[in-house]
C-alpha cells in the first residue's frame, strides 16, 4: 500500500489518523481509528492500530478491517 493508496482507503471507510510527534524521544506515534459497522447481529467493532509511521498504522488497520470483513461475511 502507498502512503496515497492508504489515504484513500481511510476515506472510503469514514478512517480517522493522528499523530502524535510529542514523544521526548522525537520518534511519531501514529494511530489510525476505523468503525467496522455492525453485521447482522454482530454488533459493530472499533479498529485502533498503532504504527511508527502513517502507512504502517494504516496497513495495521486494513489487515484488522480486512480480516474482519473476512470473516462477517459481506456487509449489506
Amino acid at each position: 500500500m502507498t502512503q496515497h493508496e492508504a489515504f484513500d482507503w481511510l476515506h472510503a471507510v469514514h478512517g480517522e489518523l493522528y499523530c502524535n510527534n510529542r514523544h521526548p524521544s522525537g520518534r511519531d506515534a501514529w494511530v489510525a481509528i476505523v468503525r467496522m459497522p455492525p453485521v447482522g447481529a454482530r454488533g459493530g467493532k472499533l479498529i485502533v492500530a498503532l504504527g511508527e509511521s502513517m502507512l504502517a498504522a494504516t496497513t495495521a488497520a486494513a489487515h484488522q478491517w480486512l480480516a474482519l470483513r473476512n470473516e462477517c461475511g459481506p456487509i449489506h
